[in-house]
């Protein structure tokens, strides 16, 4: 055999060999003599693609890392080792956040390695715990997507526009409460038919193409819905004009209880990482609905949002509400009027717990600050004598 049939013959032996052999398993230590599997590892990193781009305008309130979990028992021991016998070395009451390095499994069981605010670590069970993390990328993606659609659309001769279907009713009175096969409420949204005849809702706001006018009727495609639908003309709205080139969008991550700001530089024309933090969505009540999942213009922002009770009543207010679909607002943290006069405590007691649960009436909702933050980004010149305000340039909400 000569020289080039040995090297190649060791060469497949390798090559076998490697593709065959079981894949190496982390252990971080043991504890009488059993192994401790690292089953994930939390560098608590913004992407290095992101990190690029990342030029924060306001940093992250409370934010301090990017994978997390918090509390959801009334109390949670962090302990020296992943085992329910060893040293406490922490207490962590409900709604309570923690840093995140490492996922193990020890005699069957999952605990996370963990970090608090004066730095100390430990393990604590992940059965009391809820994990969070930042999806960074996934936001961008999403803006890509929604980039894509509004050009490929544009320069296919084709329609944009957004449904308009909101009618204020903050008593919700009748409301209505079908769902679509994708969980989306047909109150204040768009109902349309399938080619299949299915109901399908699209949520009010959301961007979509028209493909073909058929009377007081029109063929639309939403983004953020597989199907072409046929809905009334009469729902659909020119105003916010959708064109190419927008810089703004706010990202929404229902899953993780969190989101991100973006703005597209006009000297790189590169998406820049603007703020991220952790907010609360909605769920359905009485009184509520589930945040809509979608992406969708911005008509208008106002300085106050009122809300009211069930009886109709006024029950508080929010400040710097950006509507992005239905009666659902992106506003600071609401204070009911009973409230007011010992407003900071409250907000304080409210704002610990964003990035927990959902929990709103169908709003989105960050801290005061952070939403002032947000309503001086988005209007330039407001008028001082109106709470309505219309916005300086496009802005987008992405919510997924």
């Amino acid at each position: 055999m000569n020289k080039k049939k040995v090297l190649l013959f060791m060469l497949m032996i390798a090559m076998s060999f490697n593709i065959n052999a079981a894949p190496a398993t982390s252990f971080a230590e043991t504890i009488n003599n059993e192994n401790i599997e690292v089953i994930a590892t939390y560098d608590n990193e913004i992407p290095q693609e992101i990190k690029r781009i990342y030029k924060p305008k306001h940093t992250g309130e409370g934010v301090s890392y990017f994978d997390y979990i918090f509390i959801k028992a009334r109390v949670s021991n962090l302990r020296e080792k992943p085992d329910p016998n060893s040293q406490i070395v922490g207490k962590y009451t409900y709604d309570n956040k923690l840093k995140l390095l490492q996922k193990v499994k020890y005699q069957g069981n999952i605990w996370y390695l963990a970090e608090d605010a004066n730095g100390t670590k430990g393990y604590i069970a992940a059965s009391q715990t809820e994990k969070r993390d930042f999806r960074f990328q996934m936001a961008l993606d999403k803006i890509h997507d929604l980039e894509n659609f509004i050009s490929k659309s544009i320069d296919d001769g084709a329609t944009l526009m957004s449904v308009n279907t909101y009618t204020p009713n903050p008593s919700n009175v009748n409301p209505k409460r079908q769902k679509d096969k994708y969980g989306t409420s047909l109150d204040q949204n768009l109902l349309g038919i399938s080619k299949k005849g299915e109901q399908i809702i699209i949520p009010d706001r959301s961007v979509v193409r028209i493909i073909e006018n058929r009377g007081d009727k029109a063929l639309v495609k939403a983004l953020s819905i597989p199907e072409e639908l046929e809905v009334s003309k009469a729902k659909l709205s020119a105003y916010p004009s959708i064109k190419k080139g927008f810089r703004k969008v706010i990202a929404i991550d229902i899953e993780n209880q969190n989101f991100m700001v973006f703005e597209k530089s006009r000297q790189t024309n590169e998406w820049e990482l603007i703020s991220y933090v952790y907010t609360k969505t909605g769920i359905d009540s009485e009184l509520g609905y589930e945040t809509p999942k979608g992406f969708f213009t911005v008509p208008v922002v106002k300085y106050v949002m009122p809300y009211t009770d069930e009886t109709g009543q006024k029950a508080g207010t929010a400040k710097f509400a950006i509507r992005f679909c239905g009666g659902g607002y992106l506003h600071g943290t609401p204070i009911n009027v009973q409230e007011e006069v010992n407003k900071e405590f409250f907000l304080r007691q409210k704002e610990f717990t964003l990035g927990t649960y959902t929990g709103t009436r169908k709003c989105v909702r960050t801290s005061e600050g952070h939403a002032k933050f947000l309503f001086d980004w988005l209007v330039n010149s407001p008028n001082k004598d109106s709470n309505d305000q219309r916005l300086s340039e496009d802005a987008y909400f992405i919510v997924f």
